[in-house]
């Protein structure tokens, strides 16, 4: 008789106390809180059950407002239902934990921005959602669709353009169409601070495409070329006593000097090549001309008339307007956010201090649309503007696109034919000995291209989202 009334009485202690850990555990993510809720109605031998889930978990897990589930009397809780996927359920089924989950962000009170509010509101109205009768039917819809969208990225394929690349009308040869395009670029970026004649460009291609010295080097225009770049860079050693001409062969002794005194070091101009006189020049193919006329545009970079041309005074006063409008905007930004926190706190007072609920938060992020709208865009008109002036026009060239096999996609101001996108393939990074080749899209091909560009961005931008969410995780 004893030891029953002992049984009872550790049986009657081990039940209270399970019903004291119930009542202030969440039985989804297992953390005492004070902010649990449910009612279930489920009957067991001796009480009623006892499990409840957190605000967040109910908002997160399964898309349901936390003072519905607390104001419905006959209100079933998941684990009743057979439907529960915290780890313990899970695991008494077999199945795997889903593990930690943070769609809608670490609270569902942490109402941080206008547009996340506004999200989540949509989440919690999508058919999408949770559904009683299959709660995992929002899960595998997004999962399908993840695999669709990524299957789609796969079948864009770049097409296959064209190695024949022509500008001015001048086919290039395809083994040295990089080396003319960097030429051209070059032109056209500091064509005007060099004093180049508007065809200058085009007549040093022509000249070098054609193979043959047709002309004397007094009227050759590749000659007269090198000799204005070997000019610049005297001058801003400081040789006052510059006086090259194409008449006289010195200037080919000033490019081996030059050579000489550079760091950076061409196996297909030894030093002894500029000893023995201008008929070396005169020997060499189209090739090595080329090399030597992008060698020398490389090497002026370093002087002071094209520094000048980085930091030009209408270049300083943009970069500094976006930054401004940059400030104002991260300031327009903050003041909304302070605003909202200002009618959160007018609102819970006026409720005599009562902690407002998700859908009052939410009713009064939306009366605030219209602004948080002219903030958004605010904002990212500034930081477009500041990426336009990341970089000056002048001071380089970024590719449309870039990925992991060495395809680049251009866009140059010295090819403005349709479609005006090259690409530029440097095989694959694995590659011992990559060669670079060039190609051209015809007018067909371009939707196809700018198809595969939006894809691959698209792509990019997901990778960072994941990785971004990674780290908040």
């Amino acid at each position: 008789m004893g030891d029953e009334i002992m049984n009872n009485i550790s049986e009657t202690m081990i039940e209270a106390q399970t019903q004291i850990r119930q009542s202030s555990y969440c039985h989804q993510c297992h953390q005492r809180r004070s902010d649990v809720v449910g009612n279930c109605v489920t009957k067991r031998p001796n009480t009623t059950c006892m499990v409840k889930y957190c605000s967040s978990c109910l908002w997160n897990r399964y898309k349901e407002i936390p003072e519905d589930v607390s104001s419905k009397e006959n209100w079933l809780c998941y684990k009743c239902r057979g439907i529960c996927d915290c780890s313990k359920c899970l695991k008494t089924q077999g199945k795997k934990p889903t593990g930690f989950l943070r769609e809608n962000g670490s609270s569902s009170y942490a109402v941080k921005n206008p547009k996340n509010a506004k999200r989540q509101l949509k989440l919690n109205d999508s058919s999408e959602g949770y559904n009683e009768e299959n709660p995992a039917a929002g899960k595998r819809t997004k999962s399908i669709l993840k695999k669709k969208e990524k299957s789609q990225l796969e079948d864009v394929k770049l097409p296959q353009g064209s190695e024949s690349i022509t500008v001015f009308g001048i086919d290039l040869p395809s083994e040295n169409a990089g080396r003319f395009l960097q030429f051209l670029e070059f032109c056209s970026k500091f064509g005007k601070a060099l004093g180049l004649r508007g065809e200058e460009p085009q007549l040093v291609v022509s000249e070098i495409v054609s193979g043959r010295n047709t002309r004397s080097h007094e009227h050759s225009t590749l000659t007269q070329m090198i000799i204005q770049l070997l000019t610049l860079l005297l001058v801003d050693t400081g040789d006052k006593s510059v006086g090259l001409s194409a008449s006289d062969d010195r200037w080919f002794n000033v490019l081996g000097d030059c050579f000489a005194q550079s760091e950076v070091k061409l196996d297909d101009f030894p030093p002894e090549m500029f000893q023995k006189g201008i008929a070396e020049y005169e020997e060499m193919g189209s090739s090595q001309r080329l090399k030597l006329l992008n060698f020398l545009c490389d090497e002026t970079l370093s002087t002071t008339v094209l520094r000048d041309c980085f930091a030009n005074p209408e270049s300083v006063e943009k970069k500094k307007e976006a930054k401004e409008k940059l400030n104002a905007a991260k300031a327009n930004e903050q003041k909304l956010y302070q605003k909202l926190e200002d009618e959160f706190s007018k609102a819970q007072a006026e409720n005599n201090g009562v902690e407002l609920t998700i859908k009052q938060r939410l009713a009064i992020v939306s009366q605030m649309e219209a602004e948080s709208e002219l903030v958004f865009a605010g904002m990212q008109n500034a930081l477009k503007m500041q990426k336009v002036q990341e970089y000056d026009d002048v001071l380089r060239t970024s590719p449309v696109e870039l990925d992991d096999n060495g395809l680049t996609l251009w866009k140059l101001k010295s090819y403005n034919k349709e479609p005006n996108i090259l690409l530029q393939d440097l095989g694959s990074w694995s590659d011992v000995c990559p060669h670079e080749r060039w190609f051209a899209f015809s007018p067909e091909q371009k939707p196809q291209v700018e198809k595969y560009i939006a894809c691959k961005k698209k792509e990019k931008a997901s990778q960072k989202w994941k990785g971004n969410t990674a780290l908040e995780s």
